[in-house]
């Protein structure tokens, strides 16, 4: 059930969500259009809101997507230099 539409309010409203309740795994593939290497993080966190997960050793910044159809949750990873993006993919844990 994955949608071609990007919808900032609802991505917001799924931070905190339980992996198997999260929805925003149905959004992963119009995410992918909507960050875009360049943009500043100050764009990022108004589209996406504040990340779940921050990795201290590396920077990276994730959003938590859920459980697709796996044992395994899936996030969205950004990474920045000098304040803007410079990658962003799909990962799983």
């Amino acid at each position: 059930m994955s949608t071609d539409t990007f919808d900032s309010a609802t991505w917001k409203a799924q931070r905190g969500i339980s992996a198997k309740e999260n929805q925003r795994i149905h959004m992963a593939p119009a995410l992918q259009s909507q960050i875009k290497a360049g943009m500043s993080r100050a764009e990022v966190i108004q589209l996406l809101g504040e990340p779940d997960a921050r990795e201290a050793q590396t920077g990276a910044e994730k959003y938590l997507l859920g459980l697709p159809m796996g044992p395994d949750e899936q996030y969205y990873e950004i990474r920045y230099q000098n304040g803007v993006v410079s990658s962003a993919r799909l990962g799983q844990f």
